[in-house]
């Protein structure tokens, strides 16, 4: 049947999602979960079968958590494993290591993964939710907006010339680098200045010779051939190869060419080449992420060298800080406006990163051999002669501006996810929660993560006594007291964590609470109940209240 008769001509759906890729994918499961409308459209069939990303850190994992795809995704996915940089001459210049566990979030800090296995999970899942409908082989077409939605002409990909239209109050586009949904808006690049051409190879090795490899992930930082090697899940291992001046950097690569690269590790016979591609390695971000009720997200918002490991990283960061905002507007519990600060957090985020990538994308990629030994004797220097250990989720920024209490204690940073102990739990539909006793005092042995509790909703994190006050003043606008402390305040959720990760982690911010987003993102934190209620009216005047701002001007586009 073709792709585009099974659309809803006359059905409008809360969001559509351009582009079936990670991305869009778990936009869709989060936005299914959250209970929307969701549409979802890709010019292709099926999953791309090869692997593209091979990694994602806990930011990511707990996404996926949200999404209810977690548990389902570990076995596709392996402990990324730390790296080690090597000068010209063969030395340690860098280590690049793991934070050591307790891990602040729940997760490893770092994962390899299968990319096709990771987005067969989550599309397993979105195929579970009635309210999300999928349309493969479909592509967009073009779209106009009017005030209150978008209106989309969408055809078959193989082209057979049927068209069909739906109505959409918000459309993503997740589409990816090339993404039409970004030029139809006429929003244009702006490039970070970093453009080489690389050969990436995927190898799945034979058990045998697993051993004679490298057992961490490294980077030659050599002239006469950068490189980097990854472990993978299982038996995959990559390598990148940069193009050297001179050399072909377009086409397929011959596959005895491939095995000239990989001479140094492997030999015919010992490996089977799994995917070959020449890239360019760019670092491109768009100049704006909205357009009236359309949005960019992924590849289609940013383009980051790989050298941090946070390509697919950042699509899905795109993703969890869109999906709450726009169930929020949808809901009717936060102004349109609020969209406004999906650009304002996540864009300033994305250049830091993608700086920081170059940064170390230069560091690999120095030709010159005298450049190159000055590199390797800075390096050196900064570590008082040996090489120095950077802990790489340490790199990551928080958020900078945007919804946050601007000075506020921990605004912008990440809120640990402790595993706790659930002895009191709250209705989140209440105006004012009440208990829901046939889930008070749970056994003491049901411990779940943090985030499985609260659920995506603005949390009050409390250690340390609580005035009756606070917890009005929080349940008015609808926001969750958690305990981590013994109470027996009504309406307030116990949440007893083991280990005490999260309170040392306020404690040594001088905090004895936070006010939490869904995204898990601290608006800000607090000592004092006078501080906790001015970040609740802040939050009030900023999330509820609708803002005087204004959008650009509804487009016309077509694809």
């Amino acid at each position: 049947m073709s792709a585009v008769a099974d659309i809803h001509a006359n059905h409008v759906y809360d969001v559509a999602i351009i582009g079936y890729g990670p991305a869009g994918a778990t936009l869709a499961a989060v936005l299914g979960r959250h209970g929307l409308d969701v549409a979802v459209f890709d010019k292709a069939h099926d999953i791309y079968p090869q692997p593209r990303a091979v990694g994602f850190d806990h930011d990511a994992m707990r996404i996926f958590q949200q999404a209810g795809v977690a548990d389902a995704l570990l076995p596709h996915v392996a402990p990324f494993n730390d790296g080690v940089y090597y000068g010209v001459d063969g030395q340690v210049i860098r280590r690049l290591q793991r934070m050591p566990p307790p891990y602040p979030q729940g997760w490893a800090p770092g994962y390899t993964c299968d990319q096709p296995g990771v987005e067969a999970v989550l599309r397993a899942a979105v195929q579970q939710m009635p309210n999300v409908h999928v349309a493969l082989g479909c592509e967009l077409g073009g779209f106009t907006q009017s005030a209150d939605h978008v209106n989309l002409a969408l055809r078959n990909s193989d082209g057979d010339g049927d068209v069909a239209h739906c109505t959409a109050r918000y459309v993503v586009g997740c589409d990816g680098a090339g993404s039409p949904v970004r030029r139809a808006l006429g929003i244009g690049l702006e490039s970070f200045d970093y453009d080489h051409a690389w050969v990436v190879v995927d190898v799945k090795v034979k058990p045998a010779y697993l051993a004679q490899l490298p057992q961490t992930n490294v980077q030659y930082c050599q002239p006469a051939r950068p490189c980097t090697f990854i472990t993978c899940p299982g038996n995959h291992r990559r390598w990148e190869f940069m193009t050297l001046p001179g050399e072909a950097h377009e086409g397929e690569v011959p596959e005895e060419r491939l095995w000239e690269l990989l001479s140094r590790w492997l030999r015919p016979g010992e490996a089977e080449i799994w995917r070959s591609a020449a890239y360019r390695f760019h670092a491109l971000i768009a100049h704006q992420w909205r357009r009236g009720r359309v949005l960019l997200a992924g590849d289609a918002a940013h383009q980051t060298p790989p050298f941090l490991g946070q390509g697919m990283c950042q699509g899905l960061r795109d993703a969890g800080n869109l999906a709450w905002k726009l169930e929020a507007v949808m809901r009717g519990r936060a102004p349109d406006a609020l969209l406004d600060s999906y650009t304002a957090e996540r864009r300033p985020h994305v250049v830091e990163t993608t700086r920081l990538a170059k940064e170390f994308g230069y560091i690999i990629s120095e030709l010159d051999v005298d450049k190159a030994r000055a590199r390797d004797a800075a390096m050196l220097a900064l570590g008082d002669g040996t090489a120095q250990t950077l802990i790489r989720q340490e790199l990551i920024p928080g958020l900078t501006r945007g919804l946050i209490a601007g000075v506020a204690p921990l605004a912008g940073k990440v809120l640990p996810q402790p595993v706790v102990r659930v002895m009191r739990r709250v209705s989140d539909t209440d105006a004012v929660h009440r208990e829901e006793p046939s889930h008070a005092m749970q056994d003491e042995q049901n411990e779940r993560l943090l985030d499985d509790v609260t659920g995506p909703q603005w949390c009050l994190v409390v250690s340390g006594a609580l005035s009756p006050s606070l917890v009005f003043a929080a349940q008015l606008r609808h926001v969750t007291v958690v305990a981590l402390d013994s109470t027996s305040t009504e309406g307030v959720l116990q949440a007893v964590e083991h280990g005490g990760l999260l309170k040392q982690w306020l404690t040594a911010a001088g905090c004895r609470g936070a006010l939490v987003r869904p995204d898990h993102y601290v608006f800000g934190g607090f000592e004092s109940d006078g501080e906790a209620h001015h970040l609740l009216d802040q939050f009030a005047s900023t999330v509820r209240l609708a803002s005087t701002s204004t959008r650009t001007a509804p487009q016309t586009g077509a694809a």
